[in-house]
Formats: C-alpha cells, sequence, structure tokens
C-alpha cells in the first residue's frame, strides 16, 4: 500500500469547487465541499500551512435509509444549500429527503480562539408518523495521510474507581494494521475518555474527540477514524421532532503531545466550561464533610465544627457530602439529627465568609413514607427496574435509579434540583450516583430499543443541568458520579467540576490528573484526599498528600481532623495559602508537560506545570517508596535565552537563576530527603 505522506500536500495547489467554504480557528484550518450533491471534508491542517491530513477529501456518510412501519426504506438526499455564519464559524449545509420528509443539517463551526473544529448533525421528522434513525457518525476522516513508522496513537482510560486499576495512559505506533476501538461507558471508570491523538514524532499531531456522555465509540484505523454512536444504534423519532448526533471535534497542532493537550485544553477553558460564578474563584477551595464528622451518624454540632475548620485552615466552600439525610431518596437533613433543619449551618457558613456546597444523589429513589421523596412504590414507573418489596434498602444504595430518559422523572429533577438549591441558599451543588443509566426494563421510557437507552437518558440529565445554570447563574456545579465515571467533553459542558478518581489517596490522585490532563485542563479536575485512610504512609497529613491534589482542583476530604497535631494543621494552611497565592493563578491558563513517567508508587514522579500569560510555573516531584536520594528533572517549554529563578518551597533545590536551555539540558539536580516526600519548584521568568 502507498502511504500518502502530510508534507507532500500542498493547500495552495488545490482549486476549490464553487460549493466550499474555508473555516478556521487560530490551530485548525478545514475546508469543506459539497461535491456531486455529498459534503466532504477537502482540507484538515495548521492555519496557513502546506500540509493537509486529508489529501483525497474525506466524504460525509449520510443516512443511507430509514424505518417506517417496520419496512427499510431508502433516502435521496438533496442538497439545498449552504450558508457561513463568519462571525460565529458556524457553517450549515442543508439536505432534505422527500418520501419520508426529512431535512438534515450538517453543520461545522469553528470558534475563533485556540482549538478544533467541530460537526454535528440534526435529522427533523417532517413526515406524519415516526421514523427509525440507525446508527448515524458524529465525524468520519477517511484516507488519513499518516507518515509510515513516524505516528503514534495516545488515548486514556477514566480512572473512575481508582485510578491505579482503572485508569491508564497508552500509546501504540499507527502502523498499517492499526485497529483499536475505544468504547466510552459513563457507568464504567475503566472505559476510556472519549478522546485520542495522533502524534507524529514531535513535530505535529491530531487529536479528536466527542461532546457526549453517553455510549460511543471512536474507532480509529491506519488511515480512517470514526466517532459517534455504536453501529448497532437506533431510535424512534417521532413526527415533528428534530434528532441530533452528537457533536464531535477534531484539531491539529504543532509540536508534541502536551502541546496538543494545551490547545485543547484552552477550547474546553474558554469554549466548553458553564460561564464560571462570579463571586466564587476558581477553582474553589472545598472542604467536604463525609466521614469527619461521624458520617451518617453525624450532628448537627459535627458539621458546625467542620466548618469551623474549613474556616480556620483557610478552604472557601463548605460541602455537606453524603450525611445529611434520613435516607436515599428523601432529600431532606434528617429531622431526627437536625432539628433545625440546614439553616444554624447555612448562616454559619455564609456569616463567616464561605460558599455553601451539597452532596445530593438526586437520581437515586428510595422507600421513604415523606411526600416529598423519590419514593419508588410511588413511581415504579420512572426506575430502571422494579422494586421487590421484601428487598433490603441501604442508607445508601447505587441500583434504584432514575431514568431521566422518561419524562416524568426528568420533570420531577428540574423542580427539586432547583427547589433544593434555592431552599438551602446553597452556592455549590454536587450530583453523585450515576445520572445516566445504560440499561433500563421499562417499556415507557423514551428509548425504544436498549441501545438508545443512554443516549435519551444523557439528553434528560443534560437538561437538567442547564435549567440549573439557567436558573442559578452564581451556582458552581460539580459532577462526581461515583469518582470519574462521567469524563468527557459533554459532561464539562454542564459541570464545572469533574471529580477524577473515587480513590482519595496520593498515589490514584496523581495517576488520575497525570492521564487526565492529556485531554481536560487540570483546573476542571476535583481531587479529594483523605488521610490515615488508605496508605498510612503517602497519606499523612502532611505536604504529600496535598500536593499530590494541588495540581487540579483540591477538595480536602478529611478523615478524622480531631488527631492532627498542631504541625499538620499549620502544613494544611501553608497549602491552602500556597493554592490561592501561586498555583491558583496559573490553573486558568497552564501548560502541563508530563516530564517523568505515570506515577507507579516506586519511582520518582512529577509534572512541570507553565503559564504563558504569568510567566511562572511549578513543578510538582514526588519521591514514593523509593531509595534515591537525588534525581535529575529536565524541564521542557521554557524560552531557550530566557533566564529563570529557580526557588523551591522546601529547599529540595538551591535558590539561583538559570537560562532555558541549561534547564531543559542540564537540568534540575531535586534532592528529597526520605521515602514519601515532595517538593513544590517554583520557576519565573526574569525580565
Amino acid at each position: 500500500m502507498k502511504w500518502p505522506l502530510v508534507c507532500l500536500v500542498a493547500f495552495a495547489s488545490v482549486i476549490w469547487a464553487a460549493d466550499s467554504w474555508s473555516l478556521s480557528t487560530d490551530d485548525t484550518a478545514a475546508v469543506v465541499a459539497v461535491e456531486q450533491g455529498r459534503p466532504v471534508l477537502k482540507r484538515l491542517g495548521l492555519p496557513g500551512g502546506r500540509a493537509n491530513w486529508l489529501p483525497l477529501g474525506a466524504p460525509e456518510i449520510l443516512p443511507s435509509s430509514v424505518g417506517r412501519q417496520g419496512r427499510s426504506t431508502p433516502t435521496k438526499w438533496r442538497f439545498q444549500g449552504g450558508s457561513l455564519d463568519s462571525p460565529g464559524g458556524n457553517l450549515t449545509l442543508r439536505f432534505t429527503n422527500a418520501d419520508p420528509p426529512l431535512d438534515l443539517q450538517s453543520i461545522w463551526r469553528a470558534r475563533p480562539g485556540r482549538g478544533p473544529v467541530e460537526h454535528w448533525l440534526t435529522i427533523a421528522n417532517k413526515s406524519a408518523g415516526p421514523v427509525t434513525l440507525g446508527h448515524q457518525e458524529s465525524l468520519v476522516l477517511s484516507g488519513l495521510a499518516v507518515p509510515p513508522g513516524e505516528a503514534d496513537v495516545w488515548w486514556i482510560n477514566r480512572g473512575g474507581g481508582n485510578a491505579g486499576k482503572e485508569g491508564g495512559t497508552f500509546t501504540q505506533r499507527l502502523d498499517p494494521a492499526f485497529d483499536q476501538v475505544l468504547t466510552t461507558d459513563p457507568t464504567d471508570g475503566a472505559s476510556p475518555v472519549p478522546w485520542f491523538a495522533i502524534q507524529v514524532g514531535t513535530v505535529q499531531g491530531l487529536y479528536a474527540g466527542w461532546e457526549f456522555s453517553g455510549v460511543g465509540r471512536i474507532h480509529i484505523r491506519a488511515h480512517e477514524v470514526r466517532v459517534g454512536n455504536l453501529p448497532e444504534f437506533k431510535t424512534d423519532l417521532p413526527a415533528g421532532e428534530t434528532f441530533l448526533t452528537p457533536l464531535a471535534f477534531v484539531g491539529c497542532y504543532s509540536g508534541d503531545i502536551d502541546d496538543g493537550s494545551y490547545s485543547l485544553h484552552r477550547f474546553v477553558l474558554e469554549k466548553l466550561l458553564p460561564p464560571l460564578p462570579k463571586e466564587q474563584p476558581y477553582p474553589t477551595l472545598a472542604y467536604n464533610l463525609y466521614l469527619d464528622g461521624g458520617g451518617e451518624k453525624a450532628q448537627e454540632a459535627d458539621v458546625l465544627r467542620s466548618a469551623a475548620i474549613c474556616k480556620d485552615l483557610g478552604f472557601e466552600t463548605f460541602v455537606a457530602d453524603a450525611m445529611w439525610f434520613p435516607q436515599a431518596g428523601d432529600w431532606r437533613w434528617d429531622p431526627a439529627r437536625f432539628p433545625n433543619s440546614i439553616d444554624p449551618i447555612e448562616q454559619f457558613v455564609h456569616q463567616h465568609g464561605m460558599k455553601l456546597g451539597l452532596w445530593v444523589a438526586w437520581t437515586q429513589g428510595g422507600i421513604s413514607d415523606d411526600p416529598a421523596s423519590l419514593d419508588i412504590r410511588r413511581h415504579p414507573d420512572w426506575f430502571v427496574r422494579a422494586f421487590k418489596p421484601d428487598q433490603k434498602m441501604d442508607y445508601l444504595h447505587w441500583d434504584f435509579l432514575m431514568d431521566l430518559g422518561c419524562d416524568a422523572a426528568r420533570d420531577w429533577a428540574e423542580r427539586v434540583t432547583q427547589k433544593l438549591v434555592s431552599e438551602f441558599k446553597l452556592d455549590y451543588f454536587k450530583h453523585d450516583s450515576s445520572p445516566i443509566v445504560t440499561k433500563c426494563e421499562q417499556t415507557n421510557h423514551r428509548h425504544r430499543y436498549g441501545v438508545d437507552v443512554s443516549y435519551w437518558s444523557t439528553l434528560g440529565y443534560y437538561q437538567v443541568q442547564e435549567k440549573l445554570i439557567q436558573r442559578f447563574p452564581s451556582l458552581a456545579l460539580e459532577g462526581c458520579s461515583g469518582g470519574g465515571h462521567i469524563k468527557d467533553f459533554g459532561y464539562i459542558r454542564r459541570v464545572h467540576y469533574i471529580v477524577t478518581t473515587d480513590t482519595l489517596s496520593a498515589l490514584p490522585d496523581r495517576q488520575s490528573l497525570y492521564d487526565s490532563t492529556f485531554a481536560l485542563p487540570p483546573a476542571v479536575l476535583q481531587a479529594y484526599t483523605y488521610e490515615n485512610y488508605y496508605n498510612h504512609d503517602a497519606d499523612r497529613p502532611l505536604p504529600y498528600l496535598w500536593r499530590s491534589a494541588m495540581m487540579g482542583a483540591w477538595q480536602i476530604d478529611p478523615t478524622k481532623s480531631v488527631n492532627w497535631t498542631p504541625e499538620e494543621r499549620a502544613e494544611v494552611k501553608k497549602a491552602t495559602a500556597i493554592y490561592k497565592s501561586w498555583i491558583r493563578p496559573m490553573l486558568r491558563d497552564v501548560k502541563v508537560h508530563h516530564i517523568l513517567p505515570r506515577p507507579d508508587g516506586y519511582h520518582w514522579d512529577g509534572m512541570f506545570y507553565w503559564s504563558p500569560g504569568l510567566k511562572h510555573g511549578t513543578l510538582y516531584i514526588f519521591r514514593p517508596n523509593n531509595d534515591q536520594v537525588e534525581q535529575r528533572v529536565r524541564l521542557k517549554g521554557l524560552e531557550p535565552a530566557a533566564l529563570y529563578r529557580v526557588r523551591s518551597q522546601d529547599g529540595s533545590v538551591a535558590e539561583e537563576s538559570r537560562t532555558g536551555t541549561a534547564l531543559m539540558q542540564d537540568g534540575l539536580r531535586i534532592r528529597l530527603p526520605g521515602k514519601y516526600t515532595s517538593d513544590l519548584v517554583c520557576l519565573e521568568e526574569g525580565r
């Protein structure tokens, strides 16, 4: 097979047909044309560059048939014209089908600034009856031109329950036999994040992803990429309704994999992330109360004591976690333990200048007799399966979930979530359990074929979140879902934070942040810390543990703060001060450099963060269970001729000034005194 080379395809030599349009972000340029009545992606590359990843053009595949009254009906799409909204970067290509009457729009978007171009389709049913739609790709890149023997494919797993067991960063050489399917699943913490990159040496690359949280897949072969729902997907579309084929994106970059990640990070922060609450710093420093107050036995005095600790340690948002309600589905403050409801806690938190947060698994049902509760017995048709009267119900259980593809269930969720935020005067709202289901036994919900359960459940969940954002613009939203089970680009359009892993320990935190920052910026990745819970060496309430989470949005989650020594309490205060003054300002515009291998608990590990805007950065460095006292670390991404002031929090390096060349070629010799020690090495570019 003859491989076309990227470098040999000259964009300037191509003459486009009349029905063609050019789109461009700061990073990615595309030309879309309509040839013989069908859309074709003719060019994909860097703006102003000559290289084209698609020298032969990638035809878009439109639905070849639809189902009607149990029979397959071929489609005959007719192109009706295209329009380009230049300021917004939206190109809309319109097609119609006569029998049955259908309107299809193929939409491309290239928004100003850094990042990729996006693509999606809509199909409107103009007929008098329902039609059955089959699988439709969100993005097809056929005829990819990749230099042989020079490119690697990168992808990552979510690491939801435990990043050490379910996470990972994977690379594989893209040879002619390459064939990899990345199946994404919002209930599987080990499934891939819907993203991949093709890296050609250290010179250039391409990445693509899916902006949807339902079950789907990215299929990568040597010369072709397909992004979208599973091939077996199908669903019914009633008369008058419009079906959305979820958004996908593709971006180009020059440099190495971290350069590509930075381009995508800017896109996530500037284009996808919901508007940030103006009254809250981002990321907020949050204090989570779960075990520290006694768990489900906690009372008002315990919660108030923890709120006072939150204030004393320098945290800004106090979050009551899964400990305040009588039982799952009954979302009241337990009248027996909290006779005054949330009022004294809300008043204390707000009077002391903090923000108030709350955990609610609002899709999880129970058997409470309270008339306002989500009682499975009163609404059995809302849930994914039937309740057996003799079944034991625990304080928390994870298998009685509403399907938000049920209109009545979604309407209830919209009312209740807004009521909780308003009534409890919340500033921060955390959702857990699974708001998106992938299996459902009911026959009266929006899904019809099993394969479409997660599609409609996802859209229902999105609607609940979007209504919250619309009504409460000052509300911060955290997505947990049992840790990072839902970790994707559709989710981050509806939450401000994604919990990165559910094992709240130093090593899994670092593993998860290492993996996830290839696709998502660290500011959106919420990392928790349990002290003295998983690993008594690594998880002592000392800087080693705190710094493992301070690489992202840090949320402390004490387990027994009454046992902390004055030294340990002082170390937390010091860490919160450093986070506020030095680290947090970087996270809004930080380039992540994966300079050492993925953390494994034995070898030294660390990452280098650099803020181009602030011109300062941090090397996070960790010595785990390792006998090696010193480590040489070579930095990346610095200006060779610039002079940098180097200092460290704990003295692992001498304070000095060095050139970018010296720091990148010779590196820093780091010395840490013992196992499970760490340091923050700070760099500032001189004038």
